[in-house]
């Protein structure tokens, strides 16, 4: 791999320079933004108006629920970000994208506090931040039963039974 991606991307890269009579700088560009126009239509295409909506009213729906216990600035916080789902680079309608500085202004808050507001919703579950400056809205326990599921069905879950057996036993004499 190279720091841009595959041998396979340098030599499209390529055929496409020889191709257009182009330099390879131009046609790496070029194929860039040709990327860079499918990811928005197909984030377009995944990111209705209605289909944001929907999601926004249920994020909030869950947070009034069981968010109850959170403190005011984590709950401020959450509900500003509601407003840029979709923004986030992959195709999920839960994704978004915002500085703490920006949500700072958006909410009145300060620095300080929003990134405290941001560790403390992280630590309850209400968001799982992907990157640097990107985040995606979650609901506590929404993915227990999609992992649960992929855990049972496991064909082989213990590689070593007995290592495995001895750390069992040592965890029920731990909790007794």
């Amino acid at each position: 791999m190279t720091k841009n991606g595959s041998n396979a991307r340098k030599a499209r890269i390529r055929a496409q320079a020889g191709k257009a009579d182009m330099t390879y700088r131009q046609a790496a560009r070029t194929l860039n933004d040709e990327r860079a126009a499918w990811m928005e239509a197909a984030r377009a295409l995944f990111h209705s108006p209605e289909e944001l909506r929907d999601t926004r009213e249920i994020y909030l729906l869950d947070l009034s629920e069981k968010g109850a216990c959170l403190p005011e600035p984590v709950k401020v916080c959450l509900y500003a970000l509601t407003f840029r789902l979709g923004t986030g680079t992959l195709i999920d309608p839960r994704g978004v994208t915002c500085t703490v500085t920006e949500l700072a202004a958006a909410t009145g808050l300060s620095d300080a506090a929003v990134e405290n507001a941001l560790y403390v919703a992280e630590a309850h579950g209400w968001i799982r931040e992907t990157s640097d400056k990107e985040y995606r809205l979650t609901v506590p326990g929404e993915d227990i039963g999609m992992y649960e599921y992929w855990l049972q069905n496991l064909k082989e879950p213990v590689r070593d039974t007995a290592v495995y057996q001895r750390m069992r036993d040592q965890l029920v004499a731990a909790t007794r």
